[in-house]
């Protein structure tokens, strides 16, 4: 599998959220994986998932984030609520019970590393745009440290 071409995104003045929504989309797609986006579902409350990629093996639960810095404390709050919405979803489609789930924000702008690191249990919880590619063309050498929920 090849490398997919990134197109930059418009400045944020121009920029529709959904834009970004769908591009990260397009990069799970072009790796050959289902893509549901902007998923809304109720249990107890009412949810919204970004973007919910998968194949024969994976789950991504994807919160998409166009900030150009996101604080460490606040992405650890974003990826605690992905947590509690991913496994909401997973209880209601039976597509995804038996697949490793991950939870992953994808950011335009890039990280200090190639992939963002949790302090306690080393595990990557967020990915620029642009390092998105590499993370899905490896993802079977990334899989042990990706955040998982199953």
């Amino acid at each position: 599998m090849s490398y997919i071409k990134i197109e930059e995104p418009r400045k944020s003045k121009d920029k529709n959220w959904d834009d970004f929504e769908k591009l990260v989309a397009d990069v799970f797609e072009k790796f050959n994986y289902n893509v549901i986006s902007d998923e809304r579902f109720k249990d107890k409350r009412w949810h919204q998932i970004d973007v919910i990629a998968f194949n024969d093996r994976y789950a991504f639960f994807i919160d998409c984030k166009y900030h150009k810095y996101i604080a460490p404390s606040k992405e650890i709050d974003f990826i605690k609520k992905q947590v509690r919405r991913a496994k909401a979803y997973i209880k209601i489609d039976e597509r995804l019970t038996n697949k490793k789930s991950f939870i992953l924000l994808v950011t335009r702008y890039k990280p200090a590393s190639l992939f963002s690191y949790n302090g306690e249990k080393q595990r990557i919880i967020s990915v620029d745009i642009n390092s998105l590619n590499d993370l899905l063309k490896n993802v079977e050498v990334y899989e042990d440290s990706l955040y998982s929920i199953i």
